[in-house]
């Protein structure tokens, strides 16, 4: 029999049309629990793309859904914390949390995560974020905390929606929030590999 043959250009048009589809993809919201994650964010002027979203369990039950958005994409924590530009690490709740109980977890977190020299270095810092946190009493589920740097202005946090209180100028604060999720000792393991953009881990 005779090959088969194939209309020209067909192939390529195939290859175009099934890159465009993922492409299309790509650009549209995750939904994770109900949760929409969304592929991009704006900071500071910078496109900063999402670099992986994931959930925080705490034994079966879930907590909150975390997005990480970096000025480009890595599967390192080490340049992630270490990358230069505007960072942002989104979190909605899943549950109705206690916010002194939520800041109890960051201050454990980062405790976990830096050497005694940091942290002594960052207690006026976490002295402010323990009383942010203690001042609002519940976070409810769909609410948000978004925590956002930006070069030259510090750590902003932000609660559903609206700036909670003054930047933080510590250089070094944000990424010790960070290491709470991406450190040595993460919060979850699972959620650090998802928001490393390990997608099998974002549920």
């Amino acid at each position: 029999m005779p090959p088969t043959s194939r209309a020209p250009g067909l192939v390529p048009r195939l290859l175009l049309a099934a890159t465009l589809t993922v492409c299309t993809q790509a650009a549209h919201a995750l939904d994770i629990h109900g949760v929409q994650v969304e592929p991009s964010q704006q900071l500071a002027g910078k496109n900063l793309v999402l670099n992986g979203a994931g959930t925080r369990y705490f034994v079966f039950f879930k907590v909150y859904v975390a997005a990480l958005y970096l000025p480009s994409k890595t599967g390192s924590a080490k340049a992630a914390l270490d990358m230069p530009g505007p960072k942002e690490l989104h979190l909605v709740m899943l549950r109705n949390v206690s916010g002194r109980e939520l800041g109890d977890k960051l201050t454990e977190g980062i405790q976990n995560n830096v050497s005694a020299q940091e942290f002594s270095g960052l207690i006026p810092a976490m002295a402010r974020l323990g009383g942010l946190f203690a001042r609002k009493r519940d976070l409810k589920t769909g609410e948000t905390v978004s925590l956002r740097f930006v070069p030259g202005q510090g750590t902003t946090i932000d609660i559903d929606g609206a700036p909670a209180d003054a930047p933080y100028a510590e250089p070094d604060f944000f990424n010790a929030l960070l290491k709470i999720w991406l450190g040595k000792d993460p919060a979850d393991a699972r959620l650090k590999g998802a928001l490393l953009g390990d997608a099998a881990q974002s549920n």
